[in-house]
């Protein structure tokens, strides 16, 4: 089991109660019950595909825009933030959600290397002294003499890493704040004021060592380790021996690493003295996929088969959805969805029923009044139709989906999905073919990507309004 450690969720009461088991960090291990212990897995399966779907949104290409959208749809609003210094590029967003119970939830998303400023961040490896308690005392003791006496006590941090940080949250101050504040001092002050809020800190490669150094200042700041909940994917160390020794206890840090992926350790291969801390993951990229392993699309894809996995098997019944689910639409009427047609190359056959359950999953996450039909209703247009209508439903959707193996590359994949929509005599609607192939994403998220867009283009058709 993959294992987080977290003292307080921000997720709804009853979750946190039964996070407790996994969550928890005392010393001591707890005794829970399967079912207890099946439940907070699915909570953490949840919440590392929350983080892995932030951390990939908070890029800027293409891609992330669109899971940026996917994300806004479902209830969270992303505030976007960009500060320039001759330093760095420091870039974030405060990302949040309004949950059922009314608890919020709260993170702050880092993205990693996008362009050549970032790329001089990450290759300004020179160590450079991490302390004080406010972002004067910070940049004092960062441009200290670490080999002066004054400074021979505190711990050593990349300093690429450290500019990027600094930039992004502690230098300049919030606009409109009257007292000069930065968005660091702001976020500081929300969580010592309210001891029950978790802050989740997340990002993929230097987005993930920019999320660890934010925890560990605002640690220093006074917010408490059971408050500073660390998601990385890919990152590389930050600091040295006694960083990771002084900060390992004031935040609970898991460090997500890819087999494979270089970039998580590319800095002790350097011979620096940096060094990692925190609870390790190891994930595998799965065999349908050649990709580099450092990209955010890989982790994505396993997180996203990690949480499918437990959906497929049950465990997931009543103890997830309020991170990734948003408030369904109202139809003019029912949607009768006819059992989907899925075609899958052989190396893509085990993914059948992942690219199932996400097919149906999002017609009824996206529309609150939409019955899926069973096997036992026909396969034909006139008997669907017909079942249709004495179900009191108003429309017929059909979809196929197929997948093609691209000669020219042994790995890369066409994905094609087609869908129309009748009424329920028969009449068509409307028809969309939509097609991508897997050059820029996993297969299984390019069926996700397909029927995103075709969501967004068949909402006019159902006359839909927001419940």
């Amino acid at each position: 089991m993959r294992r987080m450690r977290l003292r307080r969720s921000f997720l709804s009461m009853d979750l946190f109660l039964l996070c407790l088991a996994l969550f928890f960090c005392a010393c001591l291990p707890l005794k829970v019950n399967a079912a207890e212990e099946e439940v907070s897995k699915g909570s953490e399966q949840e919440l590392e595909l929350t983080a892995s779907l932030v951390s990939l949104a908070s890029y800027s290409d293409e891609l992330s825009l669109l899971a940026r959208s996917w994300l806004t749809e479902t209830g969270w609003h992303f505030d976007s933030h960009q500060q320039l210094t001759s330093a760095a590029d420091g870039r974030y967003h405060l990302v949040t959600k309004e949950l059922t119970d009314g608890h919020k939830a709260l993170l702050l998303a880092f993205p990693g290397t996008e362009n050549l400023r970032d790329a001089k961040v990450d290759l300004r490896t020179k160590a450079v002294p991490f302390g004080g308690t406010t972002p004067k005392e910070f940049s004092k003791i960062a441009q200290g003499d670490r080999s002066a006496e004054a400074y021979a006590s505190y711990p050593l941090v990349h300093k690429g890493f450290d500019d990027y940080t600094m930039t992004a949250l502690f230098q300049t101050p919030v606009a409109g704040n009257q007292e000069g504040r930065t968005m660091g001092e702001l976020l500081a002050d929300e969580l010592r004021l309210h001891s029950d809020e978790i802050l989740i800190l997340t990002g993929h490669s230097l987005g993930g060592a920019a999320a660890t150094l934010t925890a560990a200042r605002l640690s220093d700041m006074g917010v408490q380790p059971e408050q500073l909940c660390v998601i990385t994917f890919g990152a590389p160390a930050v600091g040295d021996e006694r960083f990771a020794r002084r900060y390992e206890h004031k935040m609970q840090l898991t460090r997500v690493v890819m087999d494979g992926d270089p970039v998580a350790a590319a800095l002790q291969s350097l011979g620096t003295r940096y060094v990692q801390f925190g609870t390790k993951e190891r994930w595998q990229q799965n065999r349908s996929s050649a990709r580099f392993e450092h990209e955010m699309v890989v982790y994505l894809d396993d997180a996203l088969r990690s949480y499918l996995d437990l959906k497929l098997s049950g465990a997931m019944a009543g103890s997830a959805g309020n991170l990734l689910v948003g408030t369904p639409k109202r139809a003019a009427g029912e949607i009768f969805v006819a059992p989907l047609q899925i075609h899958m190359d052989p190396l893509l056959a085990e993914d059948s029923s992942y690219a199932q359950m996400m097919l149906e999953d999002s017609w009824q996450g996206k529309y609150s009044s939409c019955r899926l039909a069973s096997a036992t209703d026909g396969k034909s247009l006139t008997e669907l139709c017909q079942n249709a209508q004495q179900a009191g439903s108003r429309y017929v959707v059909q979809q196929v989906m197929t997948t093609q193996r691209l000669r020219e590359e042994e790995y890369n994949f066409r994905v094609i999905l087609e869908t129309a929509v009748y009424d329920t005599k028969g009449n068509l609607l409307a028809a969309e073919s939509k097609s991508t192939t897997a050059s820029r994403m996993t297969p299984l998220e390019a069926v996700l990507y397909l029927q995103f867009l075709t969501l967004q283009d068949v909402d006019t058709v159902f006359g839909v309004q927001n419940t």
